[in-house]
């Protein structure tokens, strides 16, 4: 039984011919329920759903293996999104039988689909190995590091990787999940090492195809984040960072507009990111549009009210319209918060009469920029050009 959830949305030729044979073999003998199961696998393998059912109803009457029916009749409601269903299954095979580590996959699975990584982590732990020379299931070495990210175990997560890396013991798809790991945790040239790994060993997941998108800002090769980025939205056109990491490359080609476009894309999808929400406020600001831009600022500030660049931002938006005792108020929190606070020193050049031309306003982006966390990992000053007099 693999731990593996994978289903084809339609069965290719070769695949159904050999269901035709499986199927003629068990006409002759019904009997044999190992040939069932080849006959069940097969068909869930090509996504022929009815004569999954058809074998599964089978099995589970005959009762010869009850378990081992019990786990497949999980795996196809799994497969057909039948999640309550299949992790009530799941349960009751943890209950009655010895761990095994494709019960504990597909719970982890379930989990983490509704969000809830750290009952992932708990199921899968046992099955990640203290010893890194053991092998680990590769879907559960996958799951596993998401699991990690999710939770922000970062450390965790790379340790385990460097332990078993030298070892060639990790799988094309954990190499891909390491990579936006490591981009994460500000490490970009392990991360390309690992994404190009990954890619050399026919891994091509969202994580991979994120991170090279992101390798590819940081070394300023426009084409070849559009060329990623177009990849990995094909795979999952409702990725937030997809679409934030597009925004941040239309920042660096200067492409206001679209950058406003892709980004209010993205913080609809991660209404939670910080970080996209400044992008998108400082897209709008550059743009001359300060409605927009407050907007932004006070829905990143609603996300942390103890962050001390929110503040500036807000006493920016004050000082342009003129509401100086305001800009003033919101200046002094964002310096009490961060007495280095950038965009509350731009706040108060703009209240001295000092910047307020749209040279200013673009390099002062290029400066607040620099302390704020890009989306994909490292900060979004790295990812735009210079402008005259503005020095990295």
């Amino acid at each position: 039984m693999s731990a593996i959830l994978s289903t084809n949305s339609q069965p290719d030729s070769e695949g159904s011919k050999r269901l035709d044979r499986l199927l003629t073999f068990l006409h002759s003998d019904p009997q044999n329920d190992n040939l069932r199961a080849d006959v069940f696998e097969q068909a869930f393998s090509i996504g022929n759903e009815e004569v999954a059912e058809q074998q599964l109803a089978v099995g589970l009457e005959l009762g010869r293996d009850p378990n081992a029916w019990r786990f497949r009749e999980a795996h196809l409601r799994m497969a057909q999104r039948r999640f309550e269903e299949a992790e009530e299954l799941l349960l009751n095979l943890k209950r009655q039988m010895e761990p095994h580590p494709a019960v504990s996959h597909n719970l982890a699975f379930i989990a983490a689909l509704r969000g809830d990584y750290q009952a992932s982590f708990n199921e899968l732990q046992p099955w990640t190995g203290a010893d890194p020379s053991v092998a680990v299931d590769p879907a559960i070495q996958a799951l596993w590091l998401k699991s990690l990210h999710h939770l922000g175990k970062l450390e965790q997560a790379m340790q385990w990787v460097d332990q078993r890396r030298p070892l060639a013991m990790l799988a094309p798809a954990a190499l891909g999940v390491a990579s936006l790991i490591a981009i994460d945790a500000d490490q970009t040239i392990k991360a390309k090492e690992l994404a190009d790994q990954a890619l050399q060993a026919g891994d091509a997941s969202l994580e991979t195809l994120l991170t090279r998108a992101a390798v590819a800002l940081a070394e300023r090769d426009v084409a070849r984040a559009h060329h990623y980025l177009g990849l990995a939205m094909q795979r999952e056109p409702n990725n937030g960072r997809c679409w934030s990491t597009l925004g941040l490359t239309q920042m660096l080609e200067l492409n206001i507009a679209a950058a406003r476009q892709s980004l209010h894309k993205a913080v609809t999808l991660m209404p939670g990111h910080i970080g996209s929400w400044h992008s998108l406020g400082w897209a709008c600001l550059v743009d001359k549009d300060i409605d927009a831009a407050q907007r932004a600022f006070e829905a990143a500030l609603q996300l942390d009210r103890n962050f001390g660049e929110s503040h500036g931002a807000l006493a920016i938006i004050a000082a342009m319209r003129g509401q100086r005792e305001s800009a003033g108020e919101q200046i002094r929190r964002a310096t009490g918060l961060d007495k280095n606070s950038l965009s509350a020193a731009y706040a108060q050049a703009v209240l001295n009469g000092e910047a307020a031309d749209q040279q200013s306003l673009q390099n002062a982006m290029h400066h607040l920029l620099s302390n704020r966390p890009a989306p994909m990992g490292g900060t979004i000053q790295d990812l735009l050009p210079p402008l005259p007099g503005v020095r990295k």
